[in-house]
């Protein structure tokens, strides 16, 4: 039953707690940007990325102009010998769908260049800025480059932090690190070539991927029980 004092012209009012001013304001509708089943009109992925990112006024971005050119002498051209120099980890990208390897690979080629480019471009002597590095060895390890990662650390473990506080996740200003140029440059161009090879094939992992692919047999935890 329906109390009388929420009842006005046979229409029932809303409960005062219900009320959208309730808590003393209205609260505001947050804009979540285009909905998930907006109706793009680009079909290849590629198109539809760039649609989405200039949805509405949106730009699409530009990559940076690269100072430092990576420089690919004496990198090898089988897949077994790059696999083994730049010790790549393929189990993130196997548990890819192809197009999504595709895709991202594509990408991943260009950020590599870029970001060697980054750190090159601070290099003084055999030293080179520690917020650059930084972001290459993120940027290494993401896809489990392990080789050139650890030429990173090495150049990490020579500094000293100390003087050099964070300001910020990853920024040290002021801060160098002296870098092995040569094994950077080296494992960085295998990386490329690498990376590229898988670009080349559309996604497709090489031969000598398979067994490098870390299997984890999935378990319920009262299997062994």
């Amino acid at each position: 039953r329906i109390p009388r004092e929420l009842q006005r012209g046979g229409v029932q009012r809303p409960h005062p707690l219900n009320s959208p001013t309730a808590m003393g304001r209205v609260k505001k509708e947050e804009d979540l940007g285009p909905e998930a089943d907006e109706n793009w009109k680009s079909k290849d992925p590629k198109a539809l990325a760039h649609e989405i990112a200039t949805f509405m006024g949106g730009e699409w971005p530009t990559r940076p102009v690269r100072k430092v050119q990576l420089a690919a002498d004496g990198v090898p051209t089988g897949d077994e010998e790059l696999f083994e120099m730049t010790m790549l980890n393929p189990t993130l990208l196997s548990e890819m769908s192809l197009k999504t390897r595709f895709l991202f690979l594509e990408v991943y080629l260009e950020d590599l260049q870029d970001v060697y480019s980054e750190v090159m471009e601070t290099l003084k002597g055999d030293k080179v800025t520690y917020d650059s590095l930084r972001k290459f060895k993120h940027l290494a390890i993401s896809l489990a480059f392990n080789a050139v990662s650890d030429v990173c650390q090495q150049a990490f473990d020579k500094t000293d932090f100390d003087p050099f506080p964070e300001v910020a996740p990853d920024e040290r200003p002021g801060c160098v690190c002296p870098l092995d140029v040569k094994a950077f440059t080296q494992q960085t161009a295998a990386a490329v070539a690498l990376v590229k090879m898988m670009v080349d094939a559309e996604g497709e992992l090489p031969p000598a991927a398979e067994p490098r692919i870390v299997r984890v047999e999935k378990k319920f935890y009262y299997d062994d029980i």
